[in-house]
């Protein structure tokens, strides 16, 4: 008695493109705004450092500050690529009820950590903070 196995391929994913950059754009809106960002490295001694990042870019996001080279967006899971002199960075995180980024990284030198983040102001906020600050000319004058 033979036997035969059959065994299907799997195809290629057809990812409509409009559809990707809707998606894309709807998970950078979720992000969008200024971020408290601490990493933990566990292979420096424990050493944690704290900044202010700017998602997704200091252009979109009109706010000057550091942001990631390259950033993707599946649901709630957010990739980073930070590009730097020698090397890079990758963060793998989680975004939690568009407060809270929390995850991990790994670098090109072999450091690996935590990575935490949280939302400080999003770019509606930080946009209107900013027209406040604007002078405003109320007597009307020509």
């Amino acid at each position: 008695m033979s036997s035969v196995l059959f065994i299907s391929t799997a195809g290629a994913l057809d990812v409509d493109p409009a559809m990707e950059a809707k998606r894309l754009e709807a998970g950078l809106a979720r992000l969008c705004g200024v971020w408290e960002w601490t990493v933990h490295s566990h292979t420096l001694n424990h050493r944690e450092a704290k900044s202010k990042i700017v998602l997704p870019s200091a252009d979109t996001a009109g706010i000057a500050g550091p942001s990631p080279s390259e950033i993707r967006i599946y649901g709630d899971a957010v990739y980073f690529r930070w590009i730097y002199t020698g090397g890079y960075q990758e963060d793998s995180m989680l975004l939690t009820g568009n407060k809270r980024l929390e995850g991990t990284f790994r670098s090109s030198t072999g450091a690996v950590g935590a990575v935490n983040g949280k939302r400080l102001s999003s770019c509606e906020q930080t946009k209107t903070e900013a027209s406040k600050s604007d002078p405003v000319d109320t007597e009307g004058k020509p």
